[in-house]
Parts: structure tokens; C-alpha cells; sequence
């Protein structure tokens, strides 16, 4: 017997294709025996009692017995492909054996025929109607029995069935089906089996045409049969009375033509082109409450002359590529806000779009806007500023998200956003330009400079200073300061480094790319990265990193002084001749072991000096300075605070 283990069999990159030459060992449990199958059995029986689950995030609904999933941003599919050119690929459902289900009665076939399919030998049943690359639908019963029908329809209410033909856009929508009509597009027409089309209703006005010329015709056909009754008589004169009206209203009636002209006309109900070949033009048109549904060609002027009054469009369509112009009857005064409303505002002299998000009422001669999705799980504030993260709606609206000066990803910043938004939410960002009717006093005075803050959303009045990554980013700048009425001018910047190419040095001197060439660096965080640097004088001055510490009890004792320069008062503890003494100065800004400290003592306090000083060690956080007391013979103890002088040269990183 072989003792093999299986870990030392050989491994099967892939079944053989006939099945059947596969073995595999297993137990039956029910029977415990412990026997050989082929890949064939194993594949006859896997799902023989189990739902088939293909893909991920499986959600069975009830009597499912196979399911196909997965998650794609654009689309998913189940494809069904007949190799051979001559045949067609079909999904069928049969009805049950029991319900006469068998493979040409009592099932539906949704199919596509390859390029070589012949109509006519086809092995289903829908006979000569399909042609190569054609697709179809059909459903067979059984002649002379119940079903066979084809359903197609929706369940909902107030939906329609559309038809398409020549491609996908509503254009190429042929007809609609409601619950109560079928409508065909103004395209479209019905074809008889004599070849005559149609493409409007049957014109009422052949009938007045008729009674027109029975009316005409009346009086030369009429006989007075004086043995005719009175009953008869009557009956008689009332015709020829209805007679004459019917001529009067003929001979007034306006004839069904293609152009119509007329010197006044009064429509009491509606008005309407049916067909794209005709049109209703006026020169001057006087309504109460006009609607037009279909075409309508003004060549002069198209006003409401009250301020009450609406003009209200579906659509509009000029017949060349612009029209002349569209003139805005001017509000004095803020009108009430509606979805999509467009309107000119004389107060600031700009066209105002209103969106569906209250109090967002969008200048479009004054801002740049987009409209954004909060996905943060947090609600957005109103007056924050925001950056545009990873990813996008269904309908490609952006996620946002606070930005900050902490980095240089969180401080690209997209916008502001005026109104709240929440979690879950739309709404919208200002990217550039005059945004008003917010209120701004908690943002400075008139005429500040807004800078990106190191908190999430919030602008300051000064450029953030401190810590190693920090971003400054000018935001704009407060127009009116106002609970009410506030105005700020957005305008987000990342100053880039113009200057001279002369081999001057750019650098940033009060928010602004200065050139010259002599470096004087203000940032307490600036970094100078070059191979060499040459320079008469070279001035690294700080005074927002300017540490002034005293150090307390010893000459020994530790001090904390944060910052790229400053100046340590020692303690006036006697130091004896030949002696020293190290303390520990800890610093934040020491980022590195490879970072140099420098040390120098100030104005000597003893003439002549008989200090000197140096750098000890230098770690990451701090660094070690040593005081020297050079003095031999008598007196040579000393006891001064001397004043140390000190720098920091960032070189690690």
C-alpha cells in the first residue's frame, strides 16, 4: 500500500475536459462508505439541492433557485453566446410538463439569430418574421387551447409603455401607451393597407362643408305639397330654418387649410398646431390665459405686462443658433424663492437662480457655483469652506468635505458653502465671487483677508504658523461684515512663486511671492532645500518662533524653548574655574538627529570672557548646550547669568 502523503501528490492546474477522466475520493455519509466519483457526478449533484449563488453580496428572495450578482458602477450581465454563426442564441421558460410545456408548445423565447441564421429552418417557431441579427420576443401556446397570449405592460399607476425605433434618446420615441390612449409623436403616422397615411384625426370640418352645400342646394329641391298636413308642414319649415343656419354658419366657418388669415380672432378654448408641418403666428396676441402646446413663432415681442403675470415654457427652440435677447422686467426687491426660478435683480444688477436648496439663490453674473453630496456622516455648517474628496453620486454630483490648513490634501480648497448641508444631502459650494445674505460678523471687519484655518471649515483673519505641515491659503476677503446682509469675495488661493530668472531667490513675505537675492524667511516652519547656497548674508529671522527663556535653579537645570532662534538667560550659579556645566534645552522643532543647533554667548558679563560654549548631543525634540568656565588660579570661580544666543538649521527630515 502507498504510503504518499497527499500534500506530496502533484498538483492539477486543470480538469481534463472530459470529465468523466477526473476521480475523485469521498464519503458518503449516510452509508459510510468511502468510495471514488468522477468530476462528472460531482458536477451532477453540487447544486442538485442547494440554490445557485454566483457573484458577491447574494440577497435571496423567496422560491429563488439560482441568483447572479455583483457590483459594477456602469452595468452588470448574464451572456448567453451561440458560437456557430448559423444558429441563434434563446432563453426559454416552459410551462410544467403537467401544463403541456414541451419544446415547441407553451413557452416564451427571448432571442438573437447569428449572421448566418436562415429564416425558415430555424429549429423555433416564429417561422420567416426574423432575419440574421435580428432580435425578438414571442410567446407559443397551443392552438385550439387557453394561453399563448404575450403580455407587455407596466403595474404601476400613471406609467406609460414607450416604443423606440432608430436609436435610444426620446427622439426616437414612436408612440406612448398610457392607461387611456395611445399618442404617436408629431414623427410619427398610421399607414393603411392601401398605402394612404395619417397623421391627424379626421377633420370635423368636412362635415360643415356638406351642410354648406345641402343648405345651398335646399331651397331649389324643396317642394310645398299643398296636400301635405300641417304636422308635415311644420316639420318642413323647422328643416328649412335649421337649413339657413347651418348656411349662415358655413359661410362664416373658416376652412380647413394650411395657412389661415384672419383680421381678429377670439378663442375661447384652446388653440392648436397638430402637425409639424403648420404653425400659428400673430402679430399681436390679447389673453387672459393663453396655452400653446405645440409650436408657437413670435416675431415680435412676447411680454407680461403686469408683474402678477407669468409666461411659462416646456421648451424653447429659436429658429437659428441664438435669439436676439430675453428682457427681465426688473425686481426692486427680493421675490419669493422658487425651484428653477430665473430672475433680475436691479439691487446688485444680476440675473438670480433660484435652486431647490432654501436660501441658496445663485448670482449668475457674480459666482461660480457647483453643486455638491455630503457623504461625510457629519453635517456640513453654513459659512465653512470644503475640498472635493474621492468619489461621486450616480449622477456625477462630487463628494465634499471640511478642508483644513493641516496639509496640503485638506487645504485644496473647492468652496463655500452658504447653507448647511447634511449628512446624506445636496446643496452647494461658491468656488469664486460675490456671495451674499449671509451673516459674516463672526469672520472679522471690513476688508479682512480670510485664511484657511488649521480647524476643519473655518477661515481666520491670520495665516495658520505653527506646526511643520501646515498650508497657508488665502480664501478672499470680508466685503460687508453684517448679521444679515454679510458679503464676502471667495476667491481660494494657493499663491504660486512668480518672480525673476535671473538666479534670484522666490520667497513668501507677508502673503506674497517676494524675488531678491538675499533670503530673509518670516515663516517660523520655512525650509531651504538647495546643493549650495551663496550669499553675502544670509538672515533666517523668526519672530513668531523666537523663544526668551530663563533657566531656574542650576547651571544644570533643563529649559524648554520652542522655536527655530531665541535667547536662554542662564542661572547665576557659581561655576568653578576649569569646570562645565550641560543642560537639556527641549524643542519641538528639532524634527531630526541630523538637525544642527548653534550656540554663542551674548556681550561676556566678565571681562575678559572666560566662558565658552558648544553643542552636546542632538536628538529628535531636544538638544544638549555646555557652558565652559576656561578661568585658572585664584578668583576664578565665576557666578554670572550669562546670556546664550541660539538657532536651529533644520537638515533631517
Amino acid at each position: 500500500m502507498s504510503t504518499i502523503k497527499i500534500t506530496q501528490l502533484p498538483v492539477l492546474a486543470q480538469l481534463n475536459s472530459n470529465t468523466s477522466n477526473t476521480l475523485f475520493v469521498g464519503v458518503d455519509v449516510p452509508s459510510d462508505i468511502t468510495g471514488r466519483f468522477t468530476a462528472t457526478t460531482l458536477a451532477q449533484g453540487l447544486f442538485a439541492n442547494n440554490i445557485l449563488n454566483v457573484g458577491v453580496n447574494q440577497q435571496n428572495l423567496p422560491n429563488t433557485i439560482a441568483q447572479f450578482s455583483l457590483s459594477g458602477n456602469s452595468y452588470i450581465q448574464t451572456n448567453l453566446v451561440n458560437t456557430n454563426d448559423g444558429g441563434s442564441a434563446d432563453i426559454v421558460v416552459t410551462a410544467n410538463i403537467g401544463s403541456g410545456g414541451t419544446d415547441s408548445t407553451n413557452f416564451i423565447d427571448m432571442g438573437y439569430a447569428n449572421k448566418n441564421y436562415q429564416p425558415g429552418s430555424e429549429f423555433n417557431n416564429i417561422g420567416t418574421a426574423i432575419y440574421p441579427l435580428d432580435g425578438y420576443l414571442y410567446a407559443q401556446g397551443t392552438t385550439g387551447s387557453l394561453g399563448g397570449n404575450l403580455i407587455v405592460g407596466t403595474t404601476t399607476s400613471n406609467t406609460s409603455l414607450k416604443f423606440i425605433v432608430g436609436g435610444g434618446t426620446s427622439g426616437n420615441i414612436v408612440a406612448t401607451m398610457t392607461s387611456n390612449s395611445l399618442v404617436l409623436n408629431t414623427q410619427s403616422f398610421i399607414t393603411f393597407g392601401d398605402g394612404t397615411k395619417q397623421t391627424t384625426a379626421a377633420a370635423s370640418n368636412a362635415y360643415t362643408q356638406a351642410a354648406f352645400t345641402a343648405a345651398n342646394t335646399a331651397a331649389s329641391n324643396t317642394v310645398y305639397n299643398t296636400a301635405v298636413g300641417l304636422t308635415q308642414n311644420t316639420n318642413i319649415q323647422s328643416a328649412w330654418n335649421q337649413a339657413n343656419v347651418a348656411n349662415s354658419i358655413a359661410n362664416t366657418a373658416v376652412q380647413n387649410t394650411t395657412t389661415i388669415t384672419v383680421n381678429n380672432l377670439t378663442v375661447t378654448g384652446n388653440l392648436t398646431a397638430n402637425t409639424p408641418s403648420t404653425n400659428v403666428s400673430f402679430n399681436t396676441v390679447t389673453s387672459n390665459n393663453a396655452t400653446f402646446s405645440k409650436n408657437m413663432t413670435v416675431l415680435g415681442s412676447l411680454t407680461a405686462n403686469t408683474l402678477l403675470g407669468n409666461i411659462f415654457f416646456s421648451n424653447v427652440t429659436t429658429v437659428t443658433t441664438q435669439s436676439n435677447s430675453i428682457l427681465w422686467t426688473t425686481q426692486a426687491s427680493s421675490i419669493s424663492q422658487q425651484t428653477a426660478q430665473l430672475w433680475y435683480y436691479s439691487n446688485t444688477q444680476s440675473l438670480i437662480l433660484d435652486t431647490d436648496i432654501a436660501g441658496d439663490r445663485l448670482s449668475i453674473s457674480k459666482v461660480l457655483f457647483f453643486r455638491a453630496y455630503n457623504s461625510t456622516g457629519a453635517t456640513i455648517p453654513a459659512n465653512s469652506f470644503v475640498r472635493l474628496i474621492s468619489g461621486v453620486t450616480a449622477n456625477q454630483i462630487p463628494y465634499i468635505a471640511l478642508a483644513d490648513a493641516t496639509s496640503s490634501a485638506n487645504s485644496t480648497v473647492a468652496g463655500f458653502v452658504k447653507i448647511a448641508i447634511a449628512n446624506g444631502a445636496f446643496g452647494f459650494a461658491y468656488s469664486q465671487g460675490i456671495v451674499g445674505d449671509l451673516n459674516s460678523t463672526g469672520l472679522g471687519q471690513n476688508g479682512d483677508i480670510l485664511f484657511l484655518s488649521t480647524t476643519p471649515g473655518v477661515a481666520s483673519n491670520t495665516a495658520p504658523i505653527t506646526g511643520i505641515s501646515n498650508t497657508v491659503v488665502q480664501l478672499g476677503r470680508i466685503i460687508l461684515s453684517d448679521a444679515t446682509q454679510g458679503k464676502l469675495f471667495i476667491q481660494n488661493q494657493l499663491r504660486q512663486a512668480y518672480g525673476r530668472t535671473n538666479g534670484s531667490v522666490l520667497y513668501s513675505y507677508a502673503n506674497n511671492i517676494v524675488s531678491s537675492n538675499s533670503i530673509n524667511i518670516n515663516d517660523a516652519i520655512g525650509v531651504v532645500n538647495a546643493n549650495t547656497i551663496i550669499a553675502n548674508t544670509f538672515v533666517y529671522g523668526s519672530a513668531t518662533a523666537n523663544a526668551m527663556v530663563t533657566q531656574l535653579t542650576s547651571k544644570s537645570t533643563a529649559v524648554t524653548a520652542n522655536g527655530v532662534t531665541g535667547q536662554i538667560t542662564m542661572n547665576n550659579a557659581a561655576l568653578a574655574g576649569g569646570a562645565f556645566a550641560t543642560f537639556t534645552v527641549n524643542n519641538s522643532y528639532v524634527q531630526h538627529v541630523n538637525d544642527i543647533p548653534i550656540v554663542a554667548i551674548q556681550n561676556p558679563v566678565t571681562t575678559p570672557n572666560p566662558y565658552s560654549v558648544g553643542i552636546g548631543g542632538v536628538r529628535a525634540g531636544s538638544f544638549d548646550i555646555t557652558l565652559f568656565n576656561n578661568a585658572t588660579g585664584g578668583g576664578s570661580s565665576h557666578s554670572d547669568a550669562v546670556v546664550l544666543n541660539w538657532s536651529l538649521l533644520r537638515v533631517g527630515s
